[in-house]
């Protein structure tokens, strides 16, 4: 106990407990893992020559522990049906309501999804178990035609949209641009761990981004802070990461963003400009308190500001 208590007397120890404490759960991890494992043997032998592989925040390693253990986990699935060469308009080509429903008919071949009713909800087949986790299960097609090439780099995925179209989904390479920046030596590996972190921050305060909108704007954010600071062997922590993204972040807040290089549609959280722009200003504000506490030099009073400022699950 009294390890505990000294490490956590410093700013830097109540940043690396609050990161312990956005972790998932790993007893639902394995039950994740073992769910998601099910789902891609049943698909993988009912298919042959498809590949299913998670996606998301599981894909980019940046999930994090719901509010309680109570509360629903969601793992996303691609199911790769095979490669596009060129696309058709004359009605003799694939569209996604066939992919869809040929996932939904291979689930529902095995009587415990069947029992389970999952639902066509484009571009995914939505599995949901008794205690509220969900399986997203989303097909797809790896895109030869050209029109999302690069090279080199990985291959760019379409899945159906709601419209009944095929859209560019970039799975691979954007889990590849999170990873690549998190590597990045001048990074020292904190944009993913930040990534945590500041989604967790704005779910405290209902701030209405999703998930890959926010990690989206703290890939566009930390790493240049954080390389920048190593350059000029600038002492930093976590508040400062955190400070930093909140006084920077209006000026992504503008319009839908992207990763740098990414075929994936920008993103804008459903919400018009003027939301967008409310929530740059909100959490500018938010970024000058943060700065503020910054510089208490005092660290029990300013582990104390940051626990009022941040939140639940940082600790007390």
């Amino acid at each position: 106990m009294t390890m505990t208590t000294n490490r956590i007397a410093t700013i830097a120890g109540g940043f690396d407990e609050l990161f312990t404490r956005i972790e998932l759960n790993p007893t639902r991890v394995k039950l994740a893992s073992q769910r998601y494992d099910s789902v891609r043997r049943q698909i993988q032998s009912a298919l042959p020559g498809t590949r299913v592989f998670q996606v998301g925040s599981f894909q980019r390693h940046t999930k994090i522990r719901p509010v309680t253990d109570s509360d629903p986990l969601d793992v996303d699935v691609a199911v790769c049906f095979g490669d596009f060469y060129h696309y058709v308009f004359d009605g003799s080509g694939i569209y996604p309501r066939q992919a869809l429903e040929a996932t939904k008919m291979t689930l529902t071949q095995d009587g415990t999804y069947e029992a389970m009713e999952p639902e066509s909800d484009a571009p995914t087949v939505v599995l949901e178990y008794f205690d509220g986790f969900k399986i997203e299960v989303i097909p797809c097609y790896r895109d030869l035609t050209g029109a999302y090439s690069r090279q080199p780099g990985p291959a760019c995925y379409v899945v159906g949209s709601a419209a009944g179209n095929w859209v560019p989904a970039d799975y691979d390479y954007d889990a590849a641009c999170i990873s690549g920046a998190n590597q990045n030596p001048a990074v020292l590996q904190a944009l993913v761990p930040s990534i945590k972190m500041i989604k967790r921050f704005l779910r405290n305060y209902g701030i209405g981004l999703k998930s890959f909108h926010a990690e989206i704007l703290c890939a566009l954010t930390v790493p240049l802070a954080v390389a920048d600071w190593n350059g000029r062997n600038l002492r930093w922590g976590s508040q400062h990461v955190l400070a930093y993204f909140l006084s920077q972040a209006h000026r992504y807040l503008t319009g839908p963003v992207a990763l740098p290089g990414s075929f994936s549609p920008p993103v804008d959280s459903g919400l018009s400009i003027y939301g967008l722009l409310e929530i740059g200003q909100k959490l500018a504000k938010f970024g000058e308190i943060a700065w503020k506490i910054c510089k208490v030099e005092d660290e029990e009073q300013a582990l104390d500001l940051w626990r009022q400022f941040y939140g639940d699950p940082f600790p007390a």
